[in-house]
């Protein structure tokens, strides 16, 4: 009896001391500061380690969790409040100011890069998932996507290249370059963006422009605030090709504007749907 009680003693002794159950790994509060970022903390099915997200972030995340502040207007005292151990903060979301500030308050910021393409997309999300502890979980999702990715540029085999506008506002007229996260999707899709040759990344554009290019399909970004919802009125130029032939397709910002390896597939799904509907 005495020596059955002695081993219990160890036994406790032992717990204790360092054989207890392992705490979850990585960090438990979390702050996102970018709204690509909060996606693929949901993507990773990590929510409920947020604790503070943008006015920016996807509406879901505003629902269930303190909004902190936009991406240009930080509420630093309730970020302070909610006590997290990890701020998460994109190149391209967050002003470097703010980022500064958040470490000068002995907050741990991770700083994630601004990326163009789908490689560069891939590679962060697979950071974030080191990051939080879900390396193992982000690198399957990552491979679940290019797989499908690939599948989907399969169908674009044996087309020629069409010729793509993609628009994204009116007043000023705005598209993009061949550089950007747009550019990576066109080209990908097999097909030629009309004003690819222009150095800057978002160029102003006009509907002159556009006549001479001739694209052969239109894609217009919608669900934006401010002058790229208003519709441009292409059905006066029927001497386009993509207008003379019922191809101009609205694109909704949501689904176009995250740069996260999902919202590039769902974004690249719809585009393949559009562009070539009767490949399988």
């Amino acid at each position: 009896m005495g020596k059955a009680i002695a081993f219990m003693g160890m036994l406790s002794v032992l717990f204790v001391s360092g054989f207890a159950p392992a705490r979850a790994e990585g960090p438990q509060r979390i702050i996102s500061l970018a709204p690509s970022l909060t996606r693929e903390i949901y993507d990773l099915k990590e929510q409920g380690r947020l604790v503070g997200v943008t006015s920016f972030c996807p509406e879901n995340a505003r629902q269930n969790h303190e909004v902190v502040g936009s991406l240009t207007l930080l509420n630093f005292e309730k970020i302070c409040a909610l006590e997290p151990d990890l701020v998460l903060a994109s190149m391209d979301s967050n002003k470097q100011a703010d980022i500064e500030k958040l470490k000068a308050l002995k907050i741990e910021v991770v700083v994630f890069e601004g990326c163009e393409s789908f490689s560069c997309m891939c590679s962060e999300f697979m950071r974030l998932g080191a990051v939080i502890g879900r390396e193992h979980e982000a690198a399957a999702i990552v491979s679940d996507i290019r797989r499908k990715v690939d599948a989907l540029r399969a169908r674009t085999a044996g087309h020629a290249p069409l010729r793509v506008f993609w628009q994204m506002g009116t007043n000023p007229m705005v598209t993009a370059g061949d550089d950007t996260y747009t550019g990576e999707l066109i080209r990908l899709a097999g097909c030629r963006n009309i004003f690819g040759q222009l150095k800057a990344k978002y160029p102003r554009v006009n509907v002159e422009n556009v006549v001479a290019g001739d694209p052969e399909v239109i894609f217009t970004v919608s669900g934006m605030d401010g002058p790229m919802d208003q519709p441009a009125p292409w059905s006066r130029f029927a001497m386009i090709s993509a207008v003379r032939n019922n191809r101009v397709y609205s694109l909704n910002a949501d689904l176009v504007c995250q740069p996260t390896p999902g919202m590039f597939l769902a974004a690249f799904e719809t585009m393949i749907g559009h562009l070539y509907p009767e490949a399988p």
